[in-house]
């Protein structure tokens, strides 16, 4: 791996564990109401091709932070799912 794929792999990590906070927010809150699950979605949607396209390519720095970032999301959807499940309980 070269200087430039390790600054592109460092990169595409830190973006994708920019959820984190968020997750964390929600977490402790036990708010998920401003999270709409069309941007949810929408980003699920966008990560798939990219990741697809990193996989088809064996380009590491695009799928190893794709796949984080998805792991992230599905996080986020079910932590939303099961507070408004607990909501209308």
């Amino acid at each position: 791996m070269i200087f430039i794929d390790i600054l592109a792999l460092i990169g595409g990590c830190l973006l994708s564990i920019c959820l984190v906070p968020q997750i964390y927010k929600v977490y402790n809150t036990k708010d998920a109401s401003n999270i709409s699950y069309s941007w949810q979605i929408l980003y699920l949607i966008g990560l798939i091709p990219h990741l697809i396209y990193g996989i088809y390519y064996d380009l590491i720095p695009i799928y190893v932070p794709t796949i984080i970032e998805i792991v992230l999301l599905i996080v986020l959807i079910i932590l939303k799912l099961n507070l408004n499940e607990n909501v209308e309980n």
